[in-house]
């Protein structure tokens, strides 16, 4: 029997673009692909339209999943604000159509939608409920504040859950603040953390990790711009991390149920189907509302443990803040003034990938012993601590090194450097009568004409690199090398060459670049010079 052509479900179409990202097909092959899946025809006109909308799909969850036309939001700003609005307020207290209009009218007034725009009918905010799988739901209590004992009582609790798990599947995710543009000048810095310029120069960072340290995921960076000028002619979405954006660059609660349904994805496919743990803290932007998820256990730490049984506030978080600053502090030596340093936020996202990179495995694993949280009565306690404060001497003696060569007027001192109380807020929930116009500042467009010029992006855009410049640069790398008093001869090892750059020769940190790109820049190179 032959198949019915049809329309794909929303749904579908975003499935059709997560097996696409993870398997290299054909058109005809995608088309074969659905037809075993759901017993449907498609043309291969229809792939090429789905996939070149694949990039927005992935980045987002499908509005109306069953629908199969997507109409597009007049004022996503408003419906962004208002979900986030439902999400914080639900567990707090009941909310009826009658309160989420009357915020609804509010969030359009502060965000300047024109009055009669919308009519705010109860047939809107039923479609504004469809598309954000909003129902009404009971009222839970929230947990009480915890003691000095809860962290003794939590501890054999812990234990014996992550008993039902082996190591690679128990997990761990954290955020922490981060400013990245951080003047080491003491002065400098408290003029700065005083000033309204913070939030311009602040990131918020989630980093996640398994108890044996083999799967780190991808950092998820927010910003507070959608598409930093420093972004333009860069493909973003290629490196290794996940941007995203708002206007104080906090994690708020969509986001999260954006980052653990990418989690839950990721992990089921890592561990092929088996069901993992998932231990978080109880920040405010925690929520999981209505979310399913099909691999993932998840597990709230007792309020006020967090500093010292979880994994990535034991020492995790903090060896990665070591590794940025001794590479801020080398992106200072390469010439710029502490002063005047202006960092953009595509070269922050490197330097926090790198970072991110140097975290190995023995530092996460001997972190996650280090709280006591995993059942393993063998380990030496007392070798991991050691272990760790080995590392941390190391790391903390280059820094201390590096901001002596600065010869700044008013250093910081290193554990100055390192620990900003103001990096530790992730997330600040608004006083009720402070709500809306907090969430109108979070998703107001940040173009607008108006808007202050302190808090504007000052970051400059990329210059196109050509395929000529670009092989010209890596041999003029190749012939530095070569001049190197232990150059090696091998022409293959001159990337690895590149990377150990720092170590070998003492100058500043030269930034490290995409293998990828360095093998296909060398084929070329060697085709030109055969040619």
């Amino acid at each position: 029997m032959s198949l019915k052509r049809t329309t794909l479900t929303e749904i579908q179409k975003h499935e059709l673009c997560v097996y696409a990202r993870d398997n290299k097909r054909t058109r005809s092959q995608y088309v074969g692909w659905i037809e075993e899946k759901w017993s449907v025809k498609v043309n291969e006109s229809t792939i090429t339209r789905i996939l070149q909308t694949a990039e927005n799909r992935l980045n987002s969850e499908p509005i109306s999943p069953n629908s199969k036309r997507h109409k597009s939001v007049t004022y996503p700003e408003l419906e962004l604000a208002l979900k986030e609005f439902v999400l914080n307020y639900q567990h707090r207290t009941v909310l009826s159509d009658a309160i989420l209009i009357e915020k609804a009218k509010m969030i359009a007034e502060g965000l300047g939608i024109p009055q009669n725009a919308l009519q705010f009918s109860s047939g809107w905010l039923h479609k504004f409920k469809d598309h954000n799988g909003i129902r009404r739901r009971k009222l839970e209590g929230e947990a009480s504040s915890a003691d000095e004992t809860a962290i003794a009582n939590a501890l054999p609790l812990l234990r014996e859950l992550c008993s039902n798990y082996p190591p690679e599947r128990i997990y761990n995710m954290d955020e922490t603040g981060f400013f990245y543009r951080l003047e080491p000048d003491r002065t400098l810095a408290t003029k700065r953390l005083a000033g309204r310029k913070v939030n311009r120069e602040r990131l918020s960072i989630a980093l996640c990790a398994n108890a044996d340290g083999s799967h780190k995921l991808n950092p998820l960076i927010i910003g507070k711009f959608e598409r930093p000028r420093c972004f333009k002619n860069i493909r973003i979405q290629a490196m290794p991390m996940i941007y995203r954006h708002n206007a104080k660059a906090w994690m708020i609660t969509s986001l999260f149920q954006e980052w653990i349904r990418e989690f839950d994805r990721q992990v089921g496919l890592k561990h092929q189907g088996q069901r993992v743990l998932l231990l978080l803290d109880n920040c405010s932007s925690h929520k999981l509302g209505e979310i399913t998820l099909r691999y993932t256990d998840v597990h709230f730490l007792p309020p006020n443990t967090t500093s010292k049984i979880q994994p990535m506030d034991a020492g995790v978080i903090m060896s990665f803040k070591r590794y940025y600053r001794r590479l801020m502090l080398q992106y200072v030596e390469t010439g710029n003034r502490a002063e005047d340093l202006r960092m953009d936020v595509l070269q922050a996202i490197r330097y926090i990938i790198q970072a991110w990179e140097e975290v190995d495995a023995e530092i996460i694993h001997n972190c996650w012993h280090h709280t006591k949280i995993l059942p393993d009565a063998n380990v030496n306690l007392r070798n991991i601590s050691e272990n760790i404060r080995q590392n941390e001497n190391l790391t903390l003696n280059d820094l201390a090194d590096a901001l002596q060569a600065l010869n700044l007027p008013y250093p910081m001192q290193v554990d100055e450097f390192l620990n900003i109380p103001e990096e530790n807020v992730v997330y600040e929930v608004p006083k009720d009568d402070q709500i809306v116009e907090e969430l109108v500042y979070l998703f107001k467009n940040t173009d607008e004409e108006n808007m202050d010029l302190e808090e504007m992006d000052d970051s400059n855009e990329s210059p196109i690199i050509s395929a000529s410049t670009a092989i010209s640069c890596l041999e003029t790398v190749r012939t530095f090398l070569l001049q190197q008093d232990n150059a090696v001869r091998s022409p293959n090892s001159l990337c690895h060459q590149f990377t150990e750059l720092p170590h070998r020769t003492g100058i500043p940190m030269v930034e490290r670049t995409n293998k990828r790109t360095n093998e296909q820049l060398n084929e070329q190179a060697n085709n030109q010079r055969h040619n």
